[in-house]
Formats: C-alpha cells, structure tokens, sequence
C-alpha cells in the first residue's frame, strides 16, 4: 500500500504544517548564529526543549564579576542570576562561604517540577571567565557525563545497576572543576581519602611524582564551577546543608568552607560507592579499612545507616573540558595559535580542515620527549567563528580562528570552556585582555542584545533543543548599547542593568586595566 493511501487529507495537512514550522524555525535559528550555512543537526527539536541556567553567587560589586558577566554576554551565556545579591546575615557571601549553598538552594528550590532536566551551571562570582561559547560547553558536558556513566555500568554490571531506581544508580550527571589538592587539607576527611583513584590520566602525566602540587593529578573536588541537571543539583545542595548542619564546628578554622562539605558528600559517595560494589560479589560483614585503603591512621570512616542515601551522581571534570582550576596548573597552560595544517607546513583558513599547535614543552620531564600536535576540534571552531560574525558588519574584517591564541591544558589537550583563577588572582587579570573575544567585547554586547531579549536557542544536544532559561528584561531597548545588558538579582530582586552593577568598572573590562597585583 502506498503512502499516499494510508494518510488522511488531515494527516497530511497536519505534516505541511509541521515541514513549515520547522522552516521558519531553521530561518530564525539562522539568523540567531549569524552562519551562512546550517546543518541538520542545528535545527531545534520540535518535541522536546529544556533550559539552561546561569548562577552566580555574588554579593555586591566588584570588577572581576563584570568581567565574568561580560565573558558570559559576549559568548552568549544566558542572562545570569546573582544568588545572594545584597542579602544579609547567613546569606551574605562576603561574611561567609556558606551563603552560596543557601542562596543557590533558594534558587533550585524555586524552579517547578518541570524544570528537573534543565542544566544548572553556578559559577563563584569574583575569579571566573569564560573562555569558549555555550553551546561546546553544553555538548561536552553530555559527552562526558555520558561516558563516565557508561565506565560506572562496566564497574558494577549492568544487571546490577538496572535493578537501582534511576536515584540510587551509580552515574554521573553533576560534574564539579578539578583541584590538584584536597581542600581545605585534612587528610582524615572523607572527601580527602575516599576519592577514586584511578581518573584515566596516567600517574607523572603533570610531572614527576615528587609531591610538589604542580606535579600532582587533579583528584580532588573544587566547589566552584558546578554543573548538572536541576533536580540533581537541588539534591547534591540538600545534601550539603545537611552535612553542614551535622558537622559544623564553629571553632574550626575552615568552618566556613562550602568546599569542605561539598567534597565530604562526594567522598560519602565514593566511599558508598566501594562499599556497594564489595558486597555486590562478596556478601560479608566487611572491613571498611580493607575495602577502601588509603587515607592515614585515623581517618575518619563514615558509618552508612540502612537505607542512608549517598549517591548523588557526582563527577569530577578531571581533564578541564570544561572547567580549568588555576592552582598548581599555571605552567601547563599555554595559549596556542592553531595554524598548522595536518602536514605541519602551512596555514588553512578554513574551520572544515583539521588545524594543530604543536607544544614543545616537555610537562613530563622525559629524557625521550618529543614534541606533539594538538588538534582544534570542528565544533569549537565553527562556534568561534560564528561569534566572530556576529560583528564583522560593526568592525570590519575578523580574524579566522587560526589566527586567534586559545589557552589550552597541554596535558589534556582541551582549550577549556571557563577559567577558575584559585588562590592569587594576578593570573586572571592578566589573562583577561589576552583571550581571543577581548577585542570585540563591546561590539559583541551590542549584537548579542537583540539575541538575549528574543531567548533564541543555544544549541541542540542530547536530544532536545536549549534555551536560555533567563533573558534580557522585555523593555530595554537597543538604543540603550551596553547598558541594556545586565543580570538578575535573585528571584526577588529585579533586573540589575549594566549601568548599575558595572558602569564603576568599564575601564577594566573594555580596556583590559590590569589591577595592583595585592588588589
């Protein structure tokens, strides 16, 4: 039977309309990108969508947020929020660390069961930019929670993991930066000793094993750069308040310290983790010693209660895909200009023809190094490119992504997707006026305006089609430049133009000021 035969005349109406829904869709997607060209896989899903949040605890005013939030603009980030904005008390950030996690729970507990699959990405306020455009974060981030999930089904079996509910099964969907150390430093911390060992980066690959903190693995857990799905981080920040209320000691130096109880519920679940896969095939009354080794004399073991729940499906973004921790890693970065073609002998223009940097440092130490290429990936280059066409129109001729230096891991060979300048913030602030956007900062606010306030879709992955969750406020105007961008204070606070949170500091994002290094 053919086709034509088997669809009413209302069912074939009913496919016109959905054909030229999707028409108009890939037009106005278009148009959002400022591409010449679209492919299949960037038109937006017609069944399914889901948004994408952008958190910043913040308490009051400050250059460097500017600068986060310029980054955030100019790449096309959602309109931020600022958790904690003006607040007082237990929710004031700058009193202590802990108004994060009561200020971001506030905000998770806000959002309606509908929102349970939206991403959440919280960032700290006052030492982060962002690097790379929105969609490669997003598209990175599945494929690697994706694949860890994937590891953690191949540990445990899949028999065994299909017979958990989708809250108790081990995998991953939060993924939190990397830190060369466990802080703050108490070894006898579950979040210092019961971490996994084995993170898929060869022991030495940051130099030798000598102890120095530059030479060590990224192990640990940093709380500053957290991203997952709504319901899950609503989960993972319960659970650090309740670790917070059981264990604060308010004689301790690190009290104050989200960090501190963000990293013990990962290691309640690593710890938990051990334990469930040791009595998957032994089935005995264990030693939890035995079962989990290392740590020092002393450690402090959690005591699992029946029906205690510890998986929070927490991972560890270990080789910066999308988050880099500046912390003993300054000197495996590197900014890159990706021009080599794959003969190593020329220069290409276009983002279809796979373009290297080679590195002649030798992190290793080897007495055998030789030097190596690291590749551009397709997708970062196309997302780069498309942003810089947003303003060829305003500025003129735009440089082609080879010509443009990306600072890279060079041991993981990822130019990450955001900076987290950890301990002193001279790095960052040198940075800033070297990262490929700077020069197009303001031009890029000014087209991003029309983009923020429609809330055009950032990309489509893991099968949906994603918006950003929170835009530009309906009555600014163009007219207004930059200072019709801005941020949203809390879920009760307004709209914050630009004027306001950052008009104090424009020399400092628009012309690169670097401050006094004891700022």
């Amino acid at each position: 039977m053919q086709l034509s035969n088997r669809l009413t005349r209302w069912q074939w109406a009913g496919l016109a309309s959905l054909f030229v829904f999707a028409f108009f869709t890939v037009l106005q997607y278009r148009g959002s990108t400022g591409s010449d060209t679209i492919s299949i896989s960037a038109i937006p899903s017609l069944d399914r969508a889901s948004k994408f949040h952008l958190l910043v605890p913040a308490s009051g005013y400050h250059f460097r947020l500017c600068r986060a939030l310029a980054s955030a603009t100019a790449l096309g980030y959602p309109v931020a929020v600022l958790n904690g904005w003006m607040k007082e008390g237990d929710l004031d950030a700058s009193k202590t660390h802990l108004a994060k996690v009561r200020t971001v729970m506030h905000y998770l507990d806000s959002l309606p069961p509908s929102s349970d699959d939206d991403l959440v990405l919280m960032i700290d306020g006052y030492d982060i930019v962002f690097q790379i455009p929105p969609d490669i974060l997003i598209e990175r981030y599945f494929a690697i929670t994706k694949a860890a999930t994937a590891k953690l089904a191949s540990r445990f079996g899949p028999d065994y993991v299909e017979s958990l509910t989708a809250d108790d099964r081990p995998q991953q969907t939060i993924l939190f930066g990397p830190e060369k150390v466990c802080y703050p430093v108490d070894w006898n911390r579950v979040g210092c000793w019961a971490v996994p060992q084995d993170i898929d980066i060869p022991a030495g690959a940051f130099g030798p094993e000598d102890g120095q903190l530059h030479h060590n693995l990224p192990r640990w857990l940093n709380s500053g750069t957290i991203m997952g799905p709504a319901k899950d981080m609503r989960l993972l920040f319960a659970a650090t308040l309740d670790r917070i209320s059981g264990h604060y000691d308010p004689n301790y130096e690190f009290s104050d310290s989200d960090q501190m109880y963000m990293s013990d519920v990962w290691g309640v679940q690593e710890f938990g983790r051990s334990i469930a896969r040791h009595r998957q095939y032994f089935h005995d009354d264990m030693d939890p010693n035995a079962v989990v080794p290392g740590g020092v004399d002393g450690k402090v073991v959690p005591i699992l209660l029946p029906g205690q729940r510890t998986e929070h499906h927490i991972g560890i973004d270990y080789r910066s895909a999308l988050f880099q921790t500046r912390a003993g890693s300054d000197f495996i970065l590197e900014m890159l200009t990706y021009n080599e073609t794959a003969e190593g002998n020329g220069t290409t223009t276009t983002t279809a023809t796979a373009t290297f940097a080679t590195v002649t440092q030798n992190i290793t130490e080897s007495p055998n190094f030789m030097p190596f290429k690291i590749p551009l990936p397709a997708n970062l280059a196309s997302s780069i490119t498309r942003t810089l066409q947003l303003v060829e129109k305003a500025v003129g001729t735009i440089p082609s992504v080879t010509e443009l230096r990306l600072e890279t891991n060079i041991v993981t060979q990822n130019v990450y997707g955001l900076f987290h300048s950890t301990g002193g913030k001279d790095y960052i602030d040198k940075l800033w006026s070297q990262l490929w956007f700077f020069p197009y900062v303001r031009p890029l606010f000014l087209a991003r305006i029309p983009l923020l306030k429609a809330g055009r879709p950032i990309v489509v992955a893991d099968g949906r089609t994603w918006f950003p969750a929170h835009n530009l406020p309906s009555n600014v105007s163009e007219s207004q430049g930059i200072n019709a961008t801005g941020a949203w204070a809390d879920i009760d606070g307004g709209w914050l133009g630009w004027q306001e949170l950052c008009g104090t500091f424009e020399a400092e994002v628009f012309d690169g000021f670097t401050p006094p290094m004891d700022d």
